[in-house]
């Protein structure tokens, strides 16, 4: 396979004193705290320090490192560091797509580029507690428990927001919600990165993995499911880009990929864009694309 594994290592630059959240957050929690407000204060400013090494026998590694002053002043660390690393074909040529635009790497290169963004972290222990939404802030009127927006990616014991949910099944289960999938020739357990999303008793729950080939090296459909703790199964569905799009496995479309997964539902009841859940993502002339709202199938 042109692809023979990604690997994610991650490290902290410094060990926070307490490792407890950010206490502005804290303070706030015993009041009634919107979203939008809970991820303005856990929004940070970060330098992206992102180095390619593309080494000799077709291994490329991507190490991303935040930093910055407002970094440290909020969570006490120096740096956070994550890195990629993908298999490409020995001797081939790639083309590594960033902000500042494209370059070409030849195996033994390495190019280091600075970068500016904003990013929404959290502590395990200070999570976003949707289960305390209103169905009226993150569902449409003809729901009636309120559902999790965003998966999350973990560094260190660090959270950073992710990709939207896009859908919901209830009166259902996860085996079912898998077995109707997997009828449509797609694989369990892919290879991805892992996310999370956290439940009212404090654990962070990884999603479970279905795609329509287990590497994607041409790029595919990928969708992540949880089951919650009501019962309800809700899902991430992207479509991925190539690995010869370097840094690879980026999602390049949310739409098409809620369209797609909901489509193999013959014969239930299918809602497009039926919940509200106040996640979108881009706008609809540029992907990838998601209008805030959660396709409903029972």
């Amino acid at each position: 396979m042109l692809l023979s594994g990604i690997v994610l290592v991650q490290a902290a630059g410094a060990v926070p004193d307490d490792k407890a959240p950010d206490k502005e957050s804290k303070e706030k929690k015993g009041d009634e705290v919107s979203r939008e407000e809970w991820e303005q204060v856990h929004t940070v400013d970060v330098e992206v320090t992102t180095v390619y090494k593309y080494k000799k026998d077709g291994k490329l590694e991507i190490t991303e490192t935040y930093s910055g002053e407002k970094l440290k002043q909020k969570f006490k660390v120096d740096k956070l560091t994550k890195t990629k690393a993908f298999t490409v074909p020995s001797g081939k040529q790639v083309t590594v797509n960033t902000q500042s635009g494209p370059f070409a790497m030849q195996p033994g290169d390495q190019k280091e580029v600075v970068s500016e963004k904003s990013v929404i972290l959290t502590t395990a222990d200070d999570p976003y507690e949707w289960w305390q939404d209103t169905p009226s802030a993150s569902a449409s009127a003809s729901s009636s428990v309120p559902y999790p927006q965003w998966t999350w990616s973990k560094i260190w014991w660090f959270y950073e927001k992710e990709d939207p949910i896009n859908l919901v099944w209830e009166q259902s289960n996860l085996k079912t919600v898998k077995r109707v999938i997997l009828k449509q020739r797609w694989v369990d357990n892919p290879s991805e990165y892992t996310h999370y999303i956290a439940y009212p008793d404090g654990s962070w729950v990884k999603g479970d993995g279905v795609a329509d080939s287990k590497y994607r090296v041409l790029g595919g459909y990928h969708a992540r499911l949880w089951v919650l703790p009501d019962g309800a199964v809700v899902a991430n569905a992207h479509h991925d880009d190539d690995i010869f799009i370097i840094p690879g496995h980026q999602v390049d479309r949310y739409e098409d990929a809620e369209t797609e997964v909901a489509g193999f539902f013959n014969g239930w009841y299918v809602l497009p864009d039926h919940i509200y859940l106040a996640n979108p993502v881009g706008n609809p002339y540029y992907e990838p694309y998601n209008d805030g709202k959660a396709t409903l199938i029972t």
